[in-house]
């Protein structure tokens, strides 16, 4: 059996092998791999990387755990988000679960950059964690429609709040969550998002499906996470890599 599958989001640390990583992925059909940045310097460092490689793309920006280490210069982010690997503006957005930047900071961080995504073009990667009255409303004050494009990653909200976001226009994107034990608020909330926008992700190192669990995630364990939205959308594993492989590529305007 063979699919096409895009892991969405993916973090690729100094130690690891691209080599190692992407050739293990395309043995599990994981053709596209969108490297996900958090920090100016990872901003920085990726282009390079995912330039060399077929397949492989990157984003920019400042996740909300560093906010108060963004020193509010969008300049550098602005050039690297118009090398041909870059793709989207992320990971930004809200997280007051762990609260690592003050939540008047990662608000101010989540504008600038939700405003740079409307300047350029660029689809939003944003992360939200028990911030989502304040994620929904930044994105209503702060985002341009109609072509202003936003997926909310590792998506763990409840389905009311799916609602919601995909009258906005948004996407969702699922990972490795879905498959443990206990998430099945997760599980319900995939109920609620519409099949045409719903991405694939690992978020890799992190969150590693089952039958993984415990070991250090990576991109061909997206299958993993593929079979478990296929079982519980009620679909068969190569309807769900067809939509959310075409989803991706639309979202993130590749090839």
């Amino acid at each position: 059996m063979t699919v096409e599958l895009f892991d969405t989001h993916f973090h690729l640390s100094r130690e690891d092998s691209v080599g190692d990583l992407t050739a293990a992925a395309a043995a599990a059909g994981v053709t596209r791999l969108i490297a996900v940045a958090g920090n100016l310097e990872d901003s920085e460092r990726l282009p390079g990387i995912v330039a060399a490689r077929d397949g492989m793309y990157c984003t920019a920006g400042v996740h909300p755990h560093e906010a108060e280490e963004f020193a509010g210069d969008l300049t550098p982010f602005r050039r690297l988000l118009r090398l041909p690997p870059a793709v989207a503006v992320g990971e930004i957005g809200l997280d007051y679960y762990y609260r690592h930047a003050a939540p008047a900071a990662q608000r101010e961080v989540f504008a600038a950059f939700l405003s740079l995504s409307s300047e350029l073009r660029l689809p939003a990667v944003i992360h939200c964690r028990d911030a989502y009255d304040d994620c929904l409303a930044m994105l209503n004050e702060h985002t341009t429609r109609p072509y202003h494009a936003f997926e909310i990653h590792s998506y763990t909200g409840t389905p009311e709040w799916a609602e919601t976001i995909a009258a906005l226009g948004g996407y969702f994107s699922v990972n490795g969550i879905i498959s443990f034990q206990k998430a099945n608020n997760v599980r319900a909330a995939l109920s609620a998002i519409p099949l045409e926008r719903l991405l694939l992700e690992t978020d890799s190192p992190y969150l590693a499906p089952v039958p993984h669990r415990g070991k250090r995630n990576q991109p061909a364990y997206l299958i993993d996470v593929a079979k478990k939205v296929a079982e519980c959308k009620h679909l068969s594993l190569e309807e769900v890599a067809a939509v959310t492989t075409r989803n991706a590529k639309h979202f993130f305007q590749v090839p």
